[in-house]
């Protein structure tokens, strides 16, 4: 009986010795990495692309509003130095950055992305003489466009509506200082 018993102890170690692989581990280390059939990775990518185009959207926005500021600090800060400026002329003189000279108008154009805010055209003008009120303004405006680079996505996918730009236009005012008998 204990020889039928080590024969039949033989015989299945013999088999599962046979049947034994080599782990897939031992042939191919990457094995683990690769068990996927890749819906996760196609799954992850696309609803990481989701997750950018909704994050951009209030960013977009951000920017839109930094914009605005940044063009509101550009004609704050041309006022001052055009309210101080003694050799202004009467009337309303232009330029469209970075196409600008002059002291004025370079330090406003120096306030402003030209890549936030395309075309931008700075305006400065200076009331007439009225005469004994002493009270004649120095207004600078910047205005450009903002263009919203989410809405370029959306001329991407098919969207053909002009949505993509919006104007922004500051304008400050205020009281020349080189005014004769004031």
């Amino acid at each position: 009986m204990a020889k039928v018993i080590k024969i039949l102890v033989e015989r299945l170690v013999n088999r599962s010795s046979r049947l034994k692989r080599p782990s897939s581990d031992a042939r191919n280390p990457f094995t683990r990495l690769t068990r996927c059939s890749g819906q996760a990775i196609i799954e992850f990518t696309l609803m990481f692309l989701v997750f950018l185009i909704i994050a951009w959207i209030p960013a977009d926005f951000g920017l839109g509003l930094y914009t605005a500021q940044l063009a509101q600090n550009a004609a704050r800060e041309g006022a001052r130095i055009a309210a101080a400026d003694s050799t202004l002329l009467s009337g309303e003189t232009t330029c469209i950055v970075p196409d600008c000279t002059g002291n004025i108008f370079e330090e406003t154009a120096a306030r402003i992305s030209s890549a936030l805010l395309s075309a931008a055209t700075i305006s400065l003008n200076l009331d007439p003489d009225t005469g004994t009120d002493c009270n004649r303004m120095v207004t600078v405006r910047v205005s450009g466009t903002y263009n919203f680079f989410f809405f370029q996505l959306l001329h991407a996918v098919g969207i053909s509506e002009n949505l993509n730009n919006t104007p922004i236009s500051r304008e400050t005012r205020m009281r020349w200082e080189a005014q004769a008998g004031c």
